[in-house]
Order: structure tokens, then sequence, then C-alpha cells
């Protein structure tokens, strides 16, 4: 089966959309109660963690027009956002708060613009759907996975596992 090159490169741009990026100082008060977010849902914000304000989240959080309420499958993904030559990475816990597109800190707007987020206000950003550990998030690792640190295969952990033990006797 042959797929061309074209074929391949517009399914990776459709996986990227344009779409905008503004601030709101609501996302830089440290005190502001995660209930008052949109992904709140059951007494959480986010699967497992006890945060109870925004200074206890990441400082990448963001809002989105996308997140109609708890529900929204939206709720806990990090997304990329580039602009230009800079892309910075936002954990989506919110609702829109600035119009459509993404709202985020006037810090982290401000270190995606080089400085110019007063000036600018609204931006033209790309943004595609990333992995959770690009926003500061992970999630413990299953009993595989941790075989799987070592080496990844029988042959590989079999010779650290004798890399070590002749290791350990040479120092005794």
């Amino acid at each position: 089966m042959y797929i061309s090159k074209a074929a391949i490169l517009s399914s990776y741009l459709s996986l990227a959309s344009a779409t905008t990026v503004t601030f709101n100082g609501y996302y830089s008060d440290d005190s502001v109660p995660v209930s008052e977010l949109a992904c709140y849902k059951n007494g959480e914000i986010f699967k497992d963690q006890d945060w109870m304000k925004l200074g206890d989240i990441t400082p990448t959080i963001a809002g989105f027009d996308g997140i109609d309420g708890p529900n929204s499958e939206l709720c806990g993904t990090c997304w990329s956002l580039s602009c230009g030559y800079t892309s910075r990475s936002v954990l989506v816990l919110d609702g829109p708060r600035g119009g459509s597109g993404f709202t985020t800190s006037f810090t982290l707007m401000d270190s995606l613009t080089g400085g110019k987020a007063e000036k600018l206000g609204r931006v033209n950003v790309t943004a595609f759907q990333v992995e959770l550990l690009n926003c500061g998030i992970a999630t413990e690792p299953t009993e595989e996975e941790m075989k799987m640190v070592v080496g990844g295969n029988w042959y590989s952990n079999w010779l650290y596992d004798l890399y070590n033990k002749h290791i350990l006797t040479k120092q005794i």
C-alpha cells in the first residue's frame, strides 16, 4: 500500500488548528478557588489532584471556548499554543473568560508574545493537543511501564542486572 507524502502531511496539518489567545487577570490570581472553574466536578478539578486554589495548579492554566461544563471531554487536556517561533503548553480547566479561543494569565501570554501581551491583547495562534506531561502533569507509571524503564526487553534487563551484580560484588 502506497501513501503519498502529501496525504501524510495533510493528516498532520489537520491535527493543528488556528485559533486565538488572550489574557485575563482571573488566571493570575492565585487565591481563586478551583470550584469556580468550569471543569470542577465532584470536589475535584483534576482527577487525583488535591488542588484547592489556582496557586496550587501549574501556572499554565487556561480557559477554552470549547469547554461547556464539567463533563466536557476537553476538561483537563493539554494544548501547545504557538505564536511565531514561540510555543507554550496550557492546561485547559475552564471555559471562555475572554471570548473565543484560549484565555490565559497575563504572564503566560506575555511569554508567548515576547512581552507584547498588553499591546496586542489577542493574537492568532496555532493550537494542537499534546500529552499531559507537557503541562507538568504525569500519572504514576504502571507495573508494566516500570519494567520497560530499565531496558524494555529481556536481554537488556539481563545485561543491566549482570552489570549491577558485577559492580556490587567488586565494591564489597
